[in-house]
């Protein structure tokens, strides 16, 4: 196939068998086959998806109706979370990979005290691989911060190998007794933020928690 010029499709361009001249658009077998938006429009709406644009800013930008974008950015984080769970359990670490892990209170308030629902607390695990930049990570809402939760977490999510590093939160305690591929060391945060031992820290983690917390917000 060649790609050629065409004037009766929106995009100007399809493709054109050389042998058999059958001509194709360059949407097909694509999910831009069923759309109206122009090709350029649909990289322009990706860009700012991904750079997590506010959907306003993106609607405005790209000279689409504000429900157009809303719609592409709900589609596009449905086509991620499908991806997310037909391929299995998110890993993190290996060989010598630092995996920091922590707990966070999410906390929900109805702006200007309106809203479906009153003030709403919600308890988030978080792990960090802090081989990646920026630090590549997994978080599960938890109803409860002891060990019979949170250790199946981490055995599920971390490659034999990895180093957990972490606060010395009770539930943590028995990591390197219950799962054997893995290694601890902790920080005590009542006394400092680095051991001052071997290093072991939980900033990685704790910049993740901040910038979660800027763009996610509970629904209510």
């Amino acid at each position: 196939m060649l790609e050629c010029t065409r004037s009766d499709v929106r995009d100007g361009v399809g493709w054109k068998c050389s042998s058999c001249k059958t001509r194709r658009s360059v949407r097909e077998g694509s999910f831009f086959a069923k759309s109206q938006l122009t090709l350029q429009t649909w990289i322009m709406l990706l860009h700012f998806w991904a750079r997590q644009n506010p959907v306003s800013d993106t609607a405005e930008c790209a000279k689409v109706a504000l429900n157009t974008a809303v719609d592409v950015y709900q589609w596009l984080r449905e086509v991620c979370s499908t991806r997310l769970i037909n391929d299995g359990p998110v890993m993190l670490g290996g060989n010598g990979v630092v995996v920091q892990i922590d707990e966070s209170l999410f906390k929900h308030k109805p702006k200007y005290h309106r809203g479906r629902r009153a003030d709403y607390e919600q308890w988030v695990f978080g792990m960090v691989d802090t081989s990646q930049t920026p630090s590549l990570g997994f978080m599960q809402m938890v109803d409860t911060r002891d060990a019979a939760t949170l250790l199946p977490i981490i055995r599920a999510h971390t490659a034999p190998g990895t180093i957990i590093h972490s606060d010395e939160w009770a539930a943590y305690r028995r990591i390197s007794q219950d799962i054997p591929h893995l290694q601890h060391a902790t920080v005590n945060h009542s006394v400092e933020f680095v051991n001052p031992t071997n290093g072991v820290h939980t900033q990685n983690i704790e910049s993740y928690w901040n910038s979660v917390k800027k763009k996610f917000k509970l629904p209510g």
